[in-house]
């Protein structure tokens, strides 16, 4: 009976030191991969990337649980990524929680204190920081060589081999600094779909070079506007020239120069490039004024950060009218476009100095904390004849038109949530000093919900109907739709 009793306590001793063995195992295994020191020339790829790690990551990338992201991207200490992580071109500075893996595609990647990722890190085309523990629960992967890839929609296909990578040529130098020469012919288009140009088509070539720390970049591009007619002639033809130099990495100062000659809209903070196109091609409705502009200009500007920069431009312009053309749309196709209105014409010399500031995690619509700031003060001095007052005589003869305007734009995001931010927008504008403004540099009061039951863009119709059906008098409609 005593030995039974023995060996009893003896098998539940044994019992107790497994269970606490079991229990410690996963606390001393964490423990000691805190404790392991962090050591980057293991992390460090030398050569090329190989063919399966650009596999994979071009699929991590494609996945449609992937959260992308072009650009610049901060993770804050209190957010979390839920799955996996994608930045392509940009730097990825990570505080926070990242619930899956990270890929930092032609970018740099750093880590501090408290970020976690929760699978494997990889840089590729970069260069990564941490601390001397980073929190990463698998594998650590750094290349310095470029990631090399193509773009079909919206995907991204790797260049593998030799003859998808014509264009493109790169090496190190004996000095490990990386230069990059690249090259491409893009046919895109400009902007947006629109009653003036129909479709804006970009076609030319476009070169960017990078040693060291300077970088040179040139595009030239000419336009053609399918309008209402596929014609060769000068209302479908446009050009954009450019030239820029840049030194500096994270923060620098550029030089550069712009010819143009391309159609430009008034007032396009008002809505995206993306709600104007879709209205008009769908529903004939085009929420937005359009204008020429022919000349050139050149700047210099400051810049530090991601989307930080102060600019001071100057140049000379032609300014001139475009009529709204009878372009096609899916929807009430047989009713016509609303007209374009006149612009003042004439030659003007323009001195523009602007600055953004840019906090934002996200350069994109998809920002969901951070603050935007974009200031912009422009002059204008030139000979000007008004749209709308019948003029005659020679150019040297138009009036002298002097002005100043400015305008500020103001945005706070906020995130209150995994899925849901609150977001506030302030926009201030107008008139500073000298002549009144030109009709294409104005301001609206409002946009196209100004008088609420009445067409956009359609004032001085219906001003004996609002005033005996809301109440309104004439001065104050006017004062709701017009420009200032």
């Amino acid at each position: 009976m005593k030995a039974d009793m023995a060996r009893r306590r003896q098998r539940r001793m044994v019992l107790v030191v497994l269970c606490g063995a079991l229990h410690a195992l996963p606390w001393a295994s964490a423990h000691a991969q805190q404790d392991r020191e962090f050591d980057p020339e293991r992390a460090r790829r030398v050569g090329g990337v190989p063919r399966e790690v650009a596999l994979e990551v071009t699929a991590v990338w494609n996945a449609p649980a992937t959260r992308r992201v072009r650009g610049d991207f901060a993770l804050a200490p209190t957010d979390t990524v839920r799955g996996d992580l994608a930045v392509l071109g940009g730097r990825a500075r990570l505080a926070g929680v990242v619930t899956g893996q990270v890929v930092v595609l032609n970018g740099d990647a750093s880590l501090v204190d408290g970020a976690r990722i929760a699978r494997s890190l990889t840089v590729i085309g970069g260069t990564f920081e941490s601390p001397e523990r980073p929190t990463v629960g698998g594998e650590i992967r750094v290349w310095s060589a470029a990631y090399r890839y193509h773009e079909v929609g919206d995907t991204l296909v790797a260049d593998l081999d030799f003859f998808s990578r014509w264009s493109r040529w790169m090496r190190d130098d004996e000095r490990g600094t990386l230069e990059r020469t690249k090259s491409d012919l893009q046919v895109t288009t400009a902007h947006t779909y629109n009653r003036v140009e129909g479709l804006p088509i970009y076609v030319g070539p476009r070169v960017s070079t990078r040693s060291g720390d300077t970088r040179v970049r040139a595009e030239l591009f000419g336009i053609f506007r399918t309008g209402d007619e596929l014609t060769w002639k000068r209302e479908n033809l446009g050009h954009r020239v450019l030239f820029e130099v840049r030194q500096g990495d994270r923060a620098g100062v550029a030089i550069g120069g712009r010819l143009f000659d391309e159609v430009t809209a008034v007032e396009a903070w008002q809505l995206t490039d993306t709600e104007v196109g879709l209205n008009a091609f769908l529903f004939t409705r085009d929420y937005r004024d359009y204008w020429q502009r022919h000349g050139g200009q050149g700047y210099v500007s400051l810049f530090a950060g991601r989307g930080s920069e102060l600019r001071a431009t100057y140049g000379e312009e032609r300014w001139s009218s475009r009529r709204a053309r009878n372009v096609l749309s899916i929807v009430n196709d047989d009713v016509p476009w609303r007209v374009n209105p006149l612009a003042d014409e004439g030659v003007v010399k323009l001195l523009t100095v602007s600055g953004t500031f840019d906090t934002r995690n996200s350069p994109n619509d998809d920002a969901r904390a951070g603050w935007y700031l974009r200031g912009e003060y422009e002059h204008g001095d030139g000979r000007l004849v008004r749209a709308g007052v019948p003029f005659v005589g020679g150019a040297d003869e138009k009036p002298t038109t002097v002005y100043s305007r400015a305008l500020f734009d103001l945005r706070r995001y906020n995130r209150l949530g995994p899925n849901g931010s609150l977001n506030m927008r302030a926009v201030v504008g107008g008139w500073i000093n000298g002549d009144p403004l030109p009709a294409q540099r104005r301001f609206s009061v409002s946009g196209i919900d100004a008088l609420p039951g009445f067409d956009f863009g359609d004032f001085g119709v219906y001003v004996a109907q609002a005033v005996s059906e809301r109440g309104l008098s004439p001065n104050v409609y006017l004062r709701l739709g017009r420009r200032f």
